[in-house]
């Protein structure tokens, strides 16, 4: 027996509505992935505090749906014309799906065979149920793990990582260790195994915890898996941990980076995965206000990073000090405005002063700044001041940016491929700055650079947003401005990527 498998290329909004519109109608699964998995501009979902996305699906969403023509006559002539008429009576105006036969097989033993024994380091064995472990080595520590709902069989680099840290640090016993994000439970497994009491695993979601837990009795260890919204103790901001280990994603990491670190002992460690090379540097610098991380391993291009945080002589943060030093800045401000003049003093101490959109600055710090401004801008009205923008190249942030074929050009001849760039830049500073160049990469299937293209301001800033303010070259861009911008870009044969950067010029 064959069924019959049918793909529907949809916008995000559209793509859950579809799937239960085809179960309706007979289908006997409905799968929904992004279109662009495993190219340039996939985009991943994450379900963390603060990135938990409105919509549960992609820009573009492939609905891959499966009928079984034994049941539903789905092997007819006039199946798919039948069913699009179905889906437009629903309200759904769609182009027809790919399709194609699979064949049955025997899925159970297909799916076994893709999970064989993982050997990790010297002494760790991943085995699932279905195998035996191994019996040459009596100093094996053996994982009992099923390929299930939750992340974690051991056979990605992250999950690799992690076990080989921690078969590597020897001096595991009677260590306390919390692992965030658990999924199946294979690092509390492991270190549990390793020596360490009291470990505690959580994960946002419930299934994973189910899983974690099932994990844990075939293994016959005692773990404490907990979701974090029950109020447990073990979460409780007093209760620190000498290991923290989280094997999630570059973005959750740095989100959830106050929480991760709070949950530390002082002289405890932190051990960070999910981490790609390229990004690695970006996740040091989050971290870098509470402790230093170094790069422990890399893996097929995914790396494990760990840190120590600094015993109490030194447990106080950055962020601590920065709330306290400010107002004591705004009174300085004062004292050398008085003292020295406005002149001499207010193109440095504007900018340090002045809050950012997404940071955590205390509301009396960005109340002083604006008060600070207006008193400025009188002075400066009685004095004469010179306005400079701003350079600054931390200020900026592009917040999206996509790279779509030119609609007027579809179906017709384009062998340049003319493409358009939307980029949607914002300077997150309180303060005009300086308007930056834009540089756009065009790169192959190997990320290898092609071609680089530079626009200056005056090329790539909106021409309405110019002809509003004719002298934005000196002015720069307002505080906490947004510009989306659209660029014609052409395209050659073998462009599969772009990266967009902004920048200063050197000259």
């Amino acid at each position: 027996m064959a069924y019959r498998e049918l793909i529907f290329t949809v916008v995000a909004e559209i793509a859950e509505p579809l799937g239960d519109a085809l179960l309706e109608l007979g289908a006997l699964s409905v799968t929904v992935e992004d279109d662009a998995a495993g190219g340039y501009d996939e985009n991943p979902l994450y379900g963390e505090p603060g990135l938990s996305p409105e919509v549960q699906a992609w820009d573009r969403s492939s609905v891959t749906v499966l009928f079984n023509p034994e049941i539903d006559q789905s092997d007819a002539p006039d199946f798919i014309s039948n069913l699009m008429a179905s889906l437009k009576d629903l309200g759904f105006e769609i182009q027809a799906p790919e399709e194609q036969r699979v064949e049955e097989q025997d899925w159970v033993r297909l799916t076994q065979s893709q999970f064989a024994p993982i050997q990790i380091g010297k002494r760790i064995w991943v085995v699932p149920s279905w195998h035996d472990a191994p019996s040459n080595d009596p100093e094996a520590i053996c994982l009992a793990v099923d390929p299930g709902l939750a992340f974690g069989t051991g056979s990605h680099p992250t999950t690799h990582l992690c076990l080989l840290w921690l078969e590597q640090h020897t001096q595991l016993r009677d260590q306390t260790l919390l692992d965030y994000g658990c999924g199946s439970g294979i690092l509390a497994i492991a270190a549990a195994k390793l020596g360490c009491t009291a470990v505690v695993g959580t994960d946002i979601d419930p299934q994973a915890i189910v899983a974690a837990q099932s994990n844990a009795q075939i293994n016959q260890v005692e773990i404490q898996f907990i979701l974090p919204n029950e109020g447990a103790i073990e979460l409780a901001p007093e209760t620190k941990y000498d290991i923290v280990m989280a094997n999630i994603l570059a973005n959750p990491l740095q989100v959830l980076a106050p929480a991760l670190v709070n949950k530390i002992r002082p002289g405890g460690q932190i051990v960070l995965s999910g981490v790609l090379a390229r990004q690695a540097e970006e996740v040091i610098a989050t971290y870098r206000q509470w402790l230093e991380l170094s790069i422990w391993q890399e893996s097929e291009g995914w790396v494990c990073l760990q840190g120590t945080l600094p015993n109490k002589s030194r447990d106080y943060s950055l962020v601590g000090i920065k709330k306290k030093v400010k107002p004591v800045l705004l009174v300085l401000f004062w004292v050398l405005v008085l003292l020295l003049g406005e002149h001499m003093f207010r193109q440095t101490l504007l900018p340090t002063l002045a809050p950012f959109s997404d940071n955590n600055s205390n509301r009396f710090s960005q109340r002083a700044f604006f008060v600070l401004q207006q008193i400025d801008r009188k002075l400066c009205s009685a004095l004469g001041c010179v306005d400079r923008p701003v350079s600054d190249f931390s200020t900026w942030k592009i917040t999206a940016a996509s790279l779509a074929l030119n609609k007027a050009q579809e179906g017709l001849q384009n062998p340049s491929k003319q493409s358009i760039l939307q980029v949607d830049i914002q300077n997150r500073l309180a303060l005009a700055v300086l308007w930056p160049s834009l540089e756009v990469s065009l790169t192959d299937a190997e990320e290898s650079v092609i071609q680089t293209i530079t626009f200056s301001p005056a090329e790539w800033i909106p021409s309405q947003f110019q002809e509003l303010h004719p002298d934005f070259l000196r002015s720069g861009a307002p505080a906490l401005e947004s510009i989306h911008a659209e660029l014609v870009i052409t395209l050659a044969d073998q462009v599969a990527g772009y990266r967009v950067r902004l920048f200063y010029p050197s000259h």
